[in-house]
């Protein structure tokens, strides 16, 4: 992209397309030659933080100036909201630039916001639509080779090398989960490319290929451990499954354990928006204190999302993402609505990019039930504590008598061979263990394993399901 200095590229090649793309020979024998090192790209991943910062603040006034000479739809908002790339004098400049929401994308579709014609676009994504039309995701040559490289880092990152064996059980096609693919092949990994679906290949494949690392979501991570015990599998103890890489829905800390536990894998977080092409925007690392931003690629800001304004650092808010090297789409200052914090501390793994924290809900999701607000992942967060908890549940909220009514549905191990007192026992015990962490008193309805919806959105996904708002109805 013109005016966005500085290479994409790692320091396993010299930053020219060979022509074989991120899974190039090349790329692979670079990778398996720095095995050793705990850096992937060790030259941009510790980086001096003043050089860090002036190398966003440079991108970000290259990617500005090329969104508002490419784009009308985007130098239409500039003007509106009275910013031009001249006023980008330091990175806290970005506050004047519009925002951008899910419905921008809308509105503009499907191609408002490219900055490139059709002749530079190689592969073209999308996010799964849940509402309105789906958003496309416009990949040049340029943006694979970044993408696979943000990837390649988060899975070095996490222990993977080239002798392992990486099976990936996100959504495959429109889905840009095949990020993981790209990054695993440019670092010299192996990919089992499984997508969701057929549990019981999956199963087959993660023990006849002696399969070392997953990825997926966690609830489908308990969902496949829970199949595979069915047929007498073990995975904790009888797969050669070491590391579990796990995103696209929220999970409490207290899961980690679980999926510790199910699968006998070392735990780690990553994060990603279809919007900016999904995984590799952020990952922990071994000291698994908040997820490092690959923050030469992205500008992240955390908001107060009633406000507006930055919060402080380390405090609770928005985040906000701006892409500071996409070829293809003005992706600057967009809304997620995911809410986490946001900490530039030194880390003890020695990477100077800045963590995000855990996400702990959104703020486009959050409940307001008898005039206490909810997230989903707090009531997670009480319902792991018990391990009788399958791995699904659903909030249903309705207004009964003009009074809201929380009734949780939670699917329950060894449901069949619960007596009804034990049944009555266990629903009173989870119930005030809810009431004492939210405030609210829920009706408690069990249900046997796997017995309530999910996967239905083709990537993995039950998050979508946890949710039952019928009070409009």
């Amino acid at each position: 992209m013109n005016g966005t200095p500085g290479s994409i590229t790692s320091g396993t090649s010299n930053g020219t397309s060979n022509g074989k793309g991120p899974s190039g020979h090349a790329s692979r024998a670079a990778a398996a030659a720095g095995e050793g090192r705990s850096c992937f790209d060790p030259k941009h991943e510790t980086l001096e933080l003043g050089a860090l910062r002036a190398l966003q603040l440079e991108r970000l006034r290259g990617m500005v100036t090329a969104a508002y000479e490419r784009s009308a739809v985007y130098r239409r908002m500039c003007r509106e909201a009275g910013a031009a790339p001249a006023d980008m004098r330091t990175l806290d400049d970005v506050r004047r630039l519009p925002f951008l929401e899910k419905t921008t994308l809308r509105d503009t579709y499907p191609d408002g916001l490219r900055l490139c014609g059709l002749d530079a676009i190689i592969e073209v994504h999308s996010t799964s639509g849940t509402t309105g039309k789906p958003t496309p995701i416009w990949v040049t040559r340029r943006d694979m080779d970044a993408w696979a490289l943000r990837n390649a880092r988060s899975l070095w990152m996490v222990g993977l090398r080239p002798s392992d064996l990486l099976q990936n059980c996100f959504g495959y096609g429109l889905p840009t989960s095949v990020g993981l693919q790209y990054g695993a092949q440019h670092a010299g990994i192996g990919v089992v490319p499984a997508g969701i679906g057929r549990q019981e290949l999956l199963i087959d494949l993660i023990m006849d290929l002696r399969v070392t690392a997953l990825c997926t979501t966690p609830s489908y991570a308990l969902y496949l451990a829970e199949k595979a015990k069915e047929r007498g599998i073990d995975l904790a103890t009888d797969s050669q499954l070491r590391i579990g890489l796990f995103g696209a829905e929220p999970w409490p800390e207290s899961g980690r354990e679980r999926l510790a536990a199910a699968l006998g894998v070392e735990a780690f977080n990553e994060y990603g928006m279809g919007e900016l092409l999904g995984p590799g925007m952020a990952c922990e690392c071994p000291v698994r204190d908040g997820m490092h931003v690959w923050s030469d690629h992205l500008l992240v800001e955390c908001i107060d999302p009633e406000t507006c304004e930055p919060v402080a650092e380390g405090q609770p808010g928005e985040l906000v993402w701006t892409s500071l090297t996409s070829d293809s789409m003005a992706m600057i200052r967009y809304r997620s609505h995911d809410i986490s914090s946001l900490s530039w501390a030194p880390c003890a793994c020695g990477r100077t990019h800045p963590r995000i924290g855990r996400i702990t809900g959104r703020s486009d999701d959050a409940l307001s039930i008898g005039g206490l607000v909810v997230f989903p992942s707090q009531i997670e967060e009480v319902l792991v504590r018990f391990d009788e908890f399958g791995s699904n549940f659903c909030m249903v909220v309705e207004n009964v008598s003009n009074l809201d009514r929380l009734t949780l549905q939670v699917e329950i191990r060894g449901f069949d061979e619960l007596s009804d007192d034990g049944k009555a026992r266990l629903a009173k015990t989870l119930a005030g263990g809810v009431k004492a962490t939210v405030g609210v008193t829920p009706r408690m309805e069990l249900h046997a394993p796997l017995s309530l919806p999910r996967d239905t959105d083709g990537q993995g996904k039950t998050a979508c399901h946890r949710v039952d708002d019928r009070r409009s109805c």
